[in-house]
């Protein structure tokens, strides 16, 4: 309601490219399963679901939001050189090829990841284009997309489904209990 009230608004919600698949694994939503309670856990199916569920999100709030003066979007930032991947990777290992390759593997700092999020933030070409999905360049498995585009069809094509978004909105809240 607050955001309502200060419109116009805008919300953003940080995707990744990888919503359409992660390290091979396919980004889809198991309503059947989305807590991976009854499948063998896999971090990259998870990653690249929750990153879906964000593309989703942003669609499903863009279209009840509709009329409101609040609009809604769902980013990729691009693969952004941060400290994120000390979790996951090993120092010596980001050390000898990580950041001697920073440019060659698409990797961008901070600042220019910061573009698309603040491109929602603040132009007004965005305000048209509610419930879209913005794009930094990316690893796209079709060559098509990994320029990215401000906005661009999701290559996922469950990320572009009103039903399935309006589904997982519903789903969420009782996960939720609202």
């Amino acid at each position: 309601d607050l955001i309502k009230r200060s419109a116009p608004s805008r919300i953003v919600a940080v995707s990744s490219a990888y919503h359409v698949k992660a390290m091979g694994r396919v980004g889809e939503i198991d309503f059947n399963d989305l807590q991976f309670e009854f499948r063998k856990y896999n971090g990259w199916k998870a990653y690249a679901q929750s990153k879906l569920a964000n593309v989703l999100h942003a669609r499903e709030l863009a279209n009840r939001l509709d009329g409101t003066g609040v609009t809604a979007y769902s980013v990729h930032p691009g693969w952004v050189r941060t400290n994120l991947v000390a979790n996951t990777v090993p120092v010596w290992v980001q050390d000898m090829f990580l950041r001697p390759f920073a440019s060659v593997l698409d990797m961008i700092n901070a600042e220019d990841g910061a573009q698309t999020t603040l491109h929602c933030l603040l132009s007004d070409d965005a305000a048209d284009h509610s419930g879209a999905y913005f794009s930094q360049k990316g690893s796209y498995t079709e060559r098509a997309y990994r320029r990215g585009g401000w906005p661009m069809h999701s290559p996922n094509s469950q990320g572009e489904d009103d039903a399935i978004a309006a589904r997982l909105y519903q789903v969420s809240q009782d996960l939720v209990g609202l």
